[in-house]
């Protein structure tokens, strides 16, 4: 008697193996090497073959189906490289425009693969062992390119990994929350707070908003740093944070909190969150935070600033203060290029934290 649609399978996996007998049930969709769609499968378990194992298997697969909460094994299903989703999503979409518009342009396809040389990097990682720093090392390195140039590669793999999602390698696709810069006709991609627009912040600090981005400007945090911040790395009664990304020299580094933006820190703190800055019980992301918080501020204020641009306040807030360079670079996390300044000479907590008080 066949089980009915759905109820999952048992199936013998052949010779050299010493349990063969699996028991599987439906997964939803894949795509194979080739581009097709077929079944997946979760595998529940795997058994010897002999009468106690087909035994136990269709006992594990009516136990399954009963409602019972069994063990599963890892998915240890073909996952595809980067490169080979690309180019899976590649021939489908240029399929698609085809079909829609008759045709699709050379220089369109050109675009696209030079994008996609770009990202190097990733290009035979498995889809979903590539990392969300991974992608922002790739954006990292294109900063000085064209908006066109930077928005190729923005394209390729925002549509390459939503694809590994709909095909379930991956669950998330973290590529909107990615910071691409591009380089402008003016050649600047990046421009300060002026003294007069840092006033007009701090004149506005009744706005929760703007606060946020006083304390931007006052760590020189970049958005992602600030939005990864573990609650349990802040240290308030030091006046100290342990935070960081993207770098060595910034990656876990020491982050003193001014006097000016500590009410701003102590009131955002909540030991119960995972992230010092948190919504209900989920974290921002890059869009959510632009969306909810950084452009009501800009909107409100009448500035035009990207996120960055508090990084680049800092730094300049402090080259005014007359801030110590090692100081320096150690709050805003950049190499420091002399050994014996970047190996022998470490600056204490409270160097770093009256630093951060002169500005």
């Amino acid at each position: 008697m066949r089980n009915p649609p759905g109820y999952g399978t048992i199936v013998d996996l052949g010779k050299n193996r010493r349990r063969p007998i699996a028991v599987r049930v439906p997964n939803g969709k894949k795509f194979n090497k080739e581009g097709v769609e077929i079944n997946d499968y979760k595998y529940l378990d795997y058994f010897p073959r002999t009468p106690e194992g087909k035994t136990a298997a269709i006992d594990l697969l009516a136990k399954y189906n009963s409602g019972v909460n069994v063990r599963t094994m890892p998915n240890i299903s073909y996952c595809p490289t980067f490169k080979e989703l690309f180019e899976l999503w590649l021939d489908r979409h240029t399929e698609n425009l085809r079909k829609k518009k008759g045709g699709v342009s050379d220089q369109l396809v050109t675009s696209y693969k030079s994008a996609f040389k770009k990202c190097k990097p990733i290009h035979g990682k498995r889809i979903d062992k590539i990392q969300f720093q991974d992608i922002q090392d790739i954006a990292d390195d294109i900063a000085e390119m064209s908006y066109s140039t930077v928005l190729n590669v923005k394209i390729i793999l925002n549509f390459t990994f939503d694809l590994a999602r709909k095909q379930k390698y991956i669950t998330e696709n973290f590529v909107s929350d990615i910071e691409f810069i591009y380089k402008t006709n003016d050649e600047s991609k990046h421009s300060m707070f002026s003294r007069k627009e840092v006033d007009m912040l701090w004149n506005n600090k009744d706005d929760f908003n703007v606060r946020i981005i006083l304390i931007m400007i006052y760590t020189g945090f970049r958005i992602e740093e600030l939005l990864s911040q573990l609650t349990d790395k802040v240290y308030i009664a030091d006046r100290y944070m342990i935070g960081g990304i993207k770098t060595k020299a910034g990656k876990d580094r020491i982050i003193p909190i001014s006097r000016k933006i500590m009410p701003f820190i102590e009131e955002i703190y909540d030991k119960g969150n995972i992230y010092l800055l948190q919504r209900q019980d989920n974290r921002y992301w890059r869009n959510s935070f632009l969306i909810e918080i950084w452009n009501p501020a800009m909107e409100k204020l009448g500035m035009k600033h990207l996120p960055h641009d508090t990084k680049y306040t800092c730094a300049s807030l402090l080259d005014r203060a007359g801030v110590n360079e090692n100081c320096k670079k150690m709050i805003l996390g950049h190499k420091r290029q002399d050994v014996t300044n970047g190996v022998y000479v470490q600056k204490d907590l409270l160097d770093l934290i009256s630093a951060i008080d002169m500005i």
